[in-house]
Parts: C-alpha cells; sequence; structure tokens
C-alpha cells in the first residue's frame, strides 16, 4: 500500500468525541483491554490528527504526536493498525514468526509473506481466518513487529500445507503485507523511527545481536548474489560498519564461531525452495561447480535436435534445472560470467545468436561431441528427465520440470479405478473381498473370472455347457450382472460366452478417478474422469484480452501458485477470482492473449496430461 511515495492531502485535529469513537472502535473489533488502549491511544494526552492522503487514494492516516498508528484503507471506518501501533502494544494482533531473520529482508523490500517462510511453533499457528484476520510478522527473537497484514488462508489450512499434509506441499501465500518497516509511511510520515536496535537498514534480527557482525550479515543476505556474499570467493559480506572490517586474529576467530553458528542454525530449518537458495548463499561454493556440468547433462539427456532453436530461459528452466543435484542451487550470478547470455557463449558447448528484437540469447546448435564428454560421470543426484508410467487401465504421469528456478515440479501421477456397483457386491462377499476398495480395470477382469473357477461355471464336469466357448450363469452371478437390464417380459440368460464377461462385469463397477502428487504420494480419489482445465480467452474494454485458467485443483494444482508463475512466464499480471457458486474453484485470469502458450507451459511444468485440456480462443 505504502511502496511507493505518496502526497498528503487535507488534515485536521480530532476532537475528543472522535477519540473516544477511535478507542471504541479499537475495542470492539481488536478486543484491547484499558491498558493497551492507553498504550495505543490515550484518552487525552497527546495530539491526534487526522490526514487524508491525495486523491484519487481513499485512505486515510490517523497520527498520534506525529506517528501513524492507525489507517483506514476506504476512508469507512475499516481501522488497522499500523507497525508503529504495534510497537506501542505487540499483543493487538496475532502474531506469526519468519523462520530466519534473513527473511526478513524481503519483507523489508515489500514482499508478501509465503509459507516457506513461516516457522511452525510447536504450540501450532495462532487461530485466524481468511478475509477477517489481520496479523503481525515479526522476525525470531525480535518481539516487535516487522509488517502488519491480512491473511489470505486460514490457519488451520497454513498448519496443514506447513506439515506437508496438502497436496502442492508448503506453497502460497499466507499473509498480504499492508504495512511493514522499511515502506515510504515510515520513512515519510513515521520519522524513521525503530521500536529496539534489532531494526537494521536490510532486515530485523534478535535486539541483543544487533551489534554482532554476524547479526549483520543474517540480515543483509541476498538472494539473487547482488548483497549477501561477495564475489566468486563465496565470502560472506558484512554491511555498513560490520565486524568484517576490522582486523585481528581474535576477531577473525569470534568471526568465524558466529559463522559457524549461523550455517547450523539455517542447516537445521525446514528443507525449501527458498532456504535452499539461503543455504546456497552461504555455503556459495556449493552450488557454482555443478553449473557447467549440469549444462552438458541436460544437452546430453533432455535437448533434442527438433528442440532447437531453444530460447536461453527455456533451456535454463526447462532442461537445466531438472538435471541439477538433488538439494543444490544453480546461480549463474555466482560464477565469473555473472550473466546467463557470456556463460552460454563461454562453454564452447552451444552456437548462440542473439535476438535483435527482444536481446535474447537464443541457442541455434549443440555441440553434441564436447557436451557428452562434460557429461560424463552423471552429477550425483541428478533426478531423471523421463516421464514414469504406471500399470493399469489409463494410468499415466509425467514428471514436470520446474519453471521457477527451483527444481522440478512433483510428479503427478493419474489412474482410472473402478469401484464395484452394489450388484456386484455379493461377488465381491462371496471371494473374501472388500466390495469398498479401488480395483483397477485388470484387477476387476481378473474378479470375475475368480468367481467363474470358484462356481465351477466354466467346467464341463459341473455345469451343462455347449461348447468351451461359454460358460453358465447361477443365480448370484446373473442378478449382479443382468439386474435392471432385463425388461419386464424377458427371460434372464443361462449361459454367456466367456468374451462377454469382461464387458458385463465392467458395466456394473463405477469408474472414479484417483489422483496423487509429490513425495508424500497424497491421493485424492473422485468420481468419474477429471474434468478437463478450460483455458479461454475473453475481450474486456475494447480491444483488451484476457485468458482464463479454470479447473487446476482437480489435478492437485495451486492456482495462486500458477498465478505467480504465469506472471513471471509471460510478463503479464494476473489474478485469482472465485468462480461463482457453491465449491466451484477458481479462475486464474491473466492480462493477455496466452491460450495456446498456457496450455504448453501447464502440460511441462505440472504433467498434466494433453487430453485433460479444454482450450477456447474468442
Amino acid at each position: 500500500m505504502f511502496k511507493k511515495p505518496f502526497n498528503l492531502g487535507q488534515s485536521h485535529k480530532v476532537s475528543g468525541a472522535d477519540r473516544k469513537k477511535l478507542r471504541k472502535a479499537l475495542e470492539k473489533v481488536y478486543g484491547v483491554g484499558e491498558d493497551g488502549l492507553e498504550a495505543i491511544l490515550p484518552a487525552k494526552a497527546g495530539e491526534l490528527e487526522c490526514v487524508k492522503l491525495a486523491s484519487p487514494s481513499r485512505v486515510v492516516l490517523y497520527l498520534h504526536d506525529g506517528s501513524p498508528i492507525l489507517l483506514d484503507p476506504n476512508g469507512k471506518g475499516d481501522y488497522a493498525p499500523t507497525v508503529f501501533a504495534l510497537w506501542r502494544w505487540p499483543d493487538l494482533l496475532p502474531r506469526v514468526y519468519v523462520k530466519h531473520p534473513a527473511v526478513s529482508r524481503y519483507l523489508v523490500g515489500g514482499a508478501d509473506l509465503m509459507l516457506p517462510g513461516v516457522a511452525m511453533p510447536a504450540e501450532g499457528l495462532p487461530a485466524f481466518q481468511v478475509g477477517q484476520w489481520l496479523l503481525a510478522v515479526c522476525s525470531p527473537g525480535n518481539p516487535a513487529p516487522v509488517a502488519v497484514g491480512a491473511a489470505v488462508m486460514d490457519s488451520s489450512d497454513a498448519a496443514a500445507r506447513i506439515r506437508g499434509q496438502v497436496p502442492g506441499g508448503c506453497r502460497g501465500k499466507l499473509v498480504e503485507v499492508m504495512q511493514h518497516y522499511g515502506d515510504c509511511l515510515w520513512s515519510d510520515v513515521g520519522g524513521r523511527a525503530v521500536p529496539n536496535a534489532g531494526f537494521l537498514a536490510d532486515g530485523v534480527v534478535p535486539p541483543g545481536s544487533a551489534a554482532d557482525g554476524a547479526a549483520e550479515r543474517i540480515a543483509g543476505l541476498s538472494l539473487d548474489g547482488a548483497g549477501g556474499a561477495g564475489g566468486e570467493s563465496g565470502a560472506a559480506s558484512t554491511s555498513g560498519s560490520g565486524a568484517g572490517a576490522a582486523g585481528g586474529g581474535g576477531e577473525a576467530e569470534a568471526e568465524a564461531v558466529d559463522m559457524d553458528a549461523l550455517l547450523e542454525s539455517v542447516d537445521s530449518l525446514t528443507d525449501s525452495d527458498a532456504l535452499a537458495q539461503l543455504q546456497a548463499i552461504l555455503h556459495p561454493v556449493a552450488c557454482a561447480p555443478f553449473t557447467l556440468t549440469t549444462l552438458a547433462q541436460a544437452l546430453t539427456k533432455s535437448v533434442k535436435d527438433g528442440d532447437l532453436p531453444l530460447n536461453s530461459s527455456v533451456l535454463w528452466n526447462q532442461h537445466m534445472l531438472p538435471q541439477r543435484p538433488a538439494g543444490s542451487t544453480l546461480d549463474v550470478k555466482k560464477s565469473k560470467h555473472k550473466k546467463m547470455s557470456k556463460f552460454l557463449q563461454a562453454t564452447g558447448l552451444l552456437t548462440c545468436k542473439e535476438d535483435k528484437h527482444s536481446g535474447d540469447v537464443i541457442v541455434t546448435a549443440v555441440n553434441r561431441n564436447t557436451a557428452a564428454a562434460e557429461s560424463a560421470g552423471p552429477t550425483a543426484g541428478a533426478p531423471e528427465t523421463a516421464a514414469a508410467t504406471s500399470g493399469g487401465a489409463g494410468a499415466s504421469s509425467s514428471a514436470a520440470g520446474g519453471n521457477d528456478g527451483s527444481g522440478c515440479q512433483a510428479q503427478l501421477l493419474i489412474e482410472e479405478v473402478y469401484k464395484p456397483g452394489r450388484e456386484l457386491r455379493p461377488i465381491f462377499e462371496e471371494l473374501k473381498l472388500n466390495p469398498e476398495a479401488l480395483y483397477t480395470g485388470s484387477e476387476a477382469a481378473e474378479v470375475a473370472l475368480a468367481y467363474v473357477k470358484a462356481a465351477g461355471l466354466d467346467d464341463p464336469a459341473r455345469a451343462q455347457l455347449p461348447d468351451n466357448r461359454t460358460l453358465q450363469l447361477n443365480p448370484l452371478l446373473c442378478d449382479a450382472l443382468f439386474k435392471g437390464f432385463i425388461k419386464k417380459g424377458e427371460t434372464y440368460p443361462t449361459h454367456l460366452p466367456k468374451s462377454e464377461l469382461r464387458e458385463a462385469f465392467m458395466r456394473r463397477m463405477h469408474l472414479q478417478c484417483r489422483l496423487s502428487r509429490g513425495a508424500y504420494q497424497v491421493c485424492v480419489v473422485r468420481k468419474g474422469a477429471p474434468p478437463a482445465v478450460a483455458i479461454s480467452t475473453e475481450k474486456r474494454q475494447g480491444n483488451k484480452r484476457v485468458t482464463k485458467i479454470a479447473g487446476l485443483e482437480a489435478f492437485l494444482v495451486d492456482p495462486e501458485v500458477v498465478a505467480g508463475e504465469c506472471q513471471r512466464k509471460f510478463a503479464c499480471s494476473t489474478s485469482v477470482v472465485d468462480l461463482p457458486g457453491k465449491n466451484t474453484g477458481q479462475e486464474v485470469v491473466l492480462q493477455g492473449s496466452f491460450p495456446e502458450k498456457a496450455a504448453d507451459f501447464l502440460m511441462t511444468t505440472y504433467g498434466i496430461p494433453k487430453k485433460y485440456f479444454l482450450v477456447k480462443s474468442a
């Protein structure tokens, strides 16, 4: 809300009566007691001023002694506290903590709080609901909040995602930040005030460690390689007048001890893409040597001649990242080349040219002999890129390549299974099989043959058979296969050709679809075949077009994550809207016309088979 500079409009002093109304509103909405009210907004002490932001903004600020403690986003009386109010009374809102002080750097930079950066305490997250609660975001060891924002998912849903109990894993946004330390409200109106010594220029650390060089490095880390590590040496840099600038054996030894403690604290965190990148900064040497080998692996195993010419970003995202060693991070900025274009041209494995219009580097040819030599001795831990297939009728799976710089997406497995209808229950019970279980098509056919064998319906010695290609129907099997299909007045058959047994038996089985994704193999079973992913375009506001994607939830894909990835992939604005109706899911809206490109992206990234797409262009 205050990421960019803004202009102030009209202002006036708040009367005593209006001050009482504000205090009552805080007491009613946030349940704050008298002590909290006196700390945030005293009944009589201090001067209270109401300031409106310049048009067209409708935001209203309330300043107490020059400190912006409250804001009204729409000017309708929906009062929200700022970090200045939370510094006066930290218990005003439920608090969530980030996993590591280094994460606070991105909150200070204006980023929203994502689930991979949220710490899960032993007692669990505080109770909150989406759309009804504001949350205070804090850094470990520092009680003063860094940011305040709205929860975009329930606490129960967030806890399940963090623990990996929900398909899609620990991904998505938890808090949409409304105001934070370091924004323009803090700098232009709040006078750059800080609650304690732990609030540094690049992040928030425990107050007691603010003078420590290690704390400076924790808060000053940069996942883009701009400031967290020093050059190719990989030595962590210090900001300001940190301890690293001083010489002397004693100080150097203390700094090494601090760094060891820092690395130990990061290694103890839960593994995630964001923390893997953070760890790669702390251990920059661990990720740099794999870049050339990984490129050679990608050219040998993944890139085909038919894929050329190939954009360098596609080569990186769809071919190199899936070949990287497990647990490692590739970062061209940590190599001596610094840029992807210079790296590709210097390898000697490729022939490249630069697109005159876009400036992108295009790979036009591959030196296969050199690439094969470089890739000799596969990189340890590199994942297989071939799609895995599963047995059973209609079973299909595909391994999706990473698209966001963080590695491969989780594998999707789609399997058609069947549940016995109520007419077949006696058959399964007769064979001591569970009639509530799910069976593949081949397993269901084996059940039918097993019952025929057990009842001796195909045995000439026990049944009256006209030939060896026919089986006799007993009353139980006849009712199971034909009851309800035989019209009134017609006679039930007494014999059935063996070739028709499977078809008649499967007619009584109900089709189900079993989907699973990821290492946890969380399965979801739905009736019938999964609905298609609907991709359509729509004309809006003259000649502008938008692309709409619906039905992702059926394939265990989070629309919020897809929206973020499409925003980076297609360089367009994206949003997620709820579809009309109850429990109908969400729809991703892309500004621009990308129906075919979006379908290809989803197939490649998330492994959704092509037959489950319905693409319509207006």
